[in-house]
């Protein structure tokens, strides 16, 4: 009686006595390919599935954030006379401010200077290192907002109290929220104590950043922060008939006063046919499918049209969204900052 070994697929068990085979339990090459060919259709089935599922956990998670913040500056504005927060106004700001316009709020290093006066994530308390962006002196001991010694136009003249802290310091808990766990890269232009808003770098010549939740007031640095803000609302606007954008999304440009949402043709260069202004772009935090913003009457939602034209513009005042529809200069009297 003849014994082989099978080599035919019949399995590392399965034995040939004549014309019959004996144990083995194993697959043909036909079965084991189409088992195969079945994990890898359920796999392209379930990958981008997993991948959606992911997506809009990290967009509610960050709309959350934004309802975060949202109550953090409501919080200062009920202790600061309904005002949301502003960046501590120097000498050029009052100046602006009297002739009606917001001015220099991305002098303590963007919208950063809210959480940290000592934004320097490389070099800690020590001489800065790397990218840094410190208010007042550098130093880390000294630093403090930049105001004038009195409060101008007063008579006999008023000394403004030295600003050494945070404004934003006892609202939060944590820098959590500031970093959206969508936000994949940000670009680094340089320490924003040194330009104005419209000397800011191209977006093309600043070194591409990974934002990195702040562990730290040190870490607080415009890279490190997903969003961008409107600075000059106050909680009882009476001259405002709905809502607008308070905080939200960023867009990689520098978002800083007419900078904002790419309105300058040289931060669209890289993709002049894609980027629109206005709009996200593929590398902002939830691509071009929009940003989350927290309004000023506390509602969180995306927005997915024209940020700056619909809200901003001060020459549209035909929607009942823009804050001109009212007064027509409201919205000199704001100033985006990220």
């Amino acid at each position: 009686m003849a014994c082989q070994v099978s080599v035919g697929g019949r399995g590392p068990g399965a034995v040939r006595v004549g014309r019959r085979w004996l144990g083995g339990s194993g697959f043909t090459l036909i079965e084991l390919l189409v088992v195969i060919a079945i994990i890898a259709l359920l796999v392209g089935i379930l990958l981008p599935a997993l991948a959606n599922a992911r997506k809009s956990a990290q967009a509610a998670k960050c709309l959350s954030g934004c309802r975060q913040m949202g109550l953090a500056f409501t919080q200062y504005a009920n202790d600061r006379k309904n005002w949301y927060p502003l960046i501590p106004f120097n000498g050029t700001a009052y100046t602006a401010w009297r002739s009606g316009v917001l001015d220099q709020q991305w002098i303590a290093g963007g919208v950063a200077g809210l959480f940290s006066l000592y934004q320097n994530p490389d070099g800690r308390d020590g001489a800065p290192t790397g990218d840094f962006t410190f208010v007042g002196t550098g130093s880390y001991d000294t630093t403090q907002y930049t105001q004038p010694a009195n409060e101008p136009n007063t008579n006999p003249p008023r000394p403004l109290p030295r600003i050494k802290d945070p404004i934003m310091r006892g609202y939060m808990e944590g820098f959590g929220v500031l970093t959206c766990a969508s936000d994949k890269e940000d670009r680094y232009y340089g320490p924003m104590t040194t330009f104005s808003p419209s000397g800011a770098p191209a977006l093309g010549n600043a070194p591409v950043k990974v934002p990195r939740e702040p562990a730290t007031e040190f870490d607080v640095i415009h890279y490190n922060v997903s969003y961008s803000y409107i600075a000059g609302f106050k909680t009882d606007e009476g001259v405002i008939l709905k809502p607008a954008p308070l905080w939200g999304d960023e867009t990689n440009c520098p978002d800083l006063s007419t900078r904002a949402w790419y309105q300058d043709s040289r931060d669209r260069q890289l993709d002049p046919n894609g980027i629109r202004p206005g709009y996200q772009y593929k590398w902002d935090n939830h691509g071009a499918d929009g940003a989350q913003w927290v309004f000023t009457d506390g509602h969180a939602d995306m927005v997915k049209f024209d940020i700056g034209d619909t809200f901003f513009n001060p020459n549209n005042r035909s929607n009942g969204q823009s804050v001109n529809v009212i007064d027509g200069n409201r919205s000199r009297r704001l100033q985006t900052i990220d």
